[in-house]
């Protein structure tokens, strides 16, 4: 199927980048064109490590993924991309039944699409998710402020008590993590997956949360906290940590 010409652009403040994974040449160039005629630009993978191996080297703005695919399945990429990122992601399918979907959606997914694609709404369907995923980007760019710490996600600076703190990227992700879900209870494991995200250890099932209690303790140690009663950074034994706003 062709697109049809008269196919408007999406609006947006940048051209949106689309990493589009599908084994099967005709919907990558059927996907492709879709794309490319709203306004986005298009990089083709033919299987799933070409996935992978693409995604850790470039940055996207969307991905859309095929689920059966060669090598790696959609459903398991969709499950590794989501260790690291919340970026917008759809899963395109010959399988429409519920179980699939379901599965698909639990995989992380934000949209489960069903082969033939209808153009129009594919397109819509995938605009919305870009859009949405834009707002939370502006929110989470906003400054944010605990107490006398301010973090300025713009220029990826943290002062406390007007003095600026000198961290890690690491560390700078781990409080950022932190301040954005502030008061609210994280798990080790949470901060693991989507702080470290992708690693040797990781992918091989070797998995030492010991890493996340080692980096809790340099990061509390550069904001000035006191060890026996820590003010921003409180553990919740057996669980995780909470960055405390009072």
């Amino acid at each position: 199927m062709t697109p049809k010409h008269n196919q408007l652009a999406v609006k947006s403040e940048h051209t949106y980048t689309i990493l589009y994974g599908d084994d099967d040449p005709d919907m990558q160039t059927l996907v492709k064109l879709i794309l490319q005629r709203a306004g986005m630009k298009v990089v083709l993978a033919s299987n799933g490590q070409e996935v992978l191996d693409v995604w850790r080297k470039g940055h996207f703005d969307g991905v859309v993924l095929d689920v059966m695919m060669p090598i790696i399945d959609g459903l398991e990429l969709c499950r590794r991309i989501r260790r690291i990122s919340q970026v917008p992601l759809i899963l395109l399918t010959a399988r429409g039944q519920e179980e699939e979907v379901v599965r698909g959606l639990e995989a992380g997914a934000d949209d489960y699409i069903v082969k033939p694609i209808r153009q129009k709404e594919f397109l819509a369907r995938l605009t919305v998710a870009l859009k949405r995923a834009e707002r939370t980007q502006k929110q989470e760019l906003q400054t944010l402020q605990v107490r006398d710490m301010v973090i300025v996600p713009k220029k990826r600076s943290v002062l406390v008590r007007g003095k600026p703190i000198g961290l890690s990227p690491l560390e700078y992700n781990l409080l950022l993590y932190l301040a954005n879900r502030v008061d609210s209870v994280v798990t080790k494991q949470e901060l693991y997956d989507n702080v470290w995200g992708f690693s040797l250890e990781k992918d091989a099932g070797f998995i030492d949360l010991n890493i996340v209690e080692a980096a809790i303790r340099r990061l509390r140690r550069k904001l000035g906290e006191d060890p026996a009663n820590p003010q921003f950074i409180q553990t919740v034994r057996g669980i995780g940590y909470q960055l405390r706003k009072e």
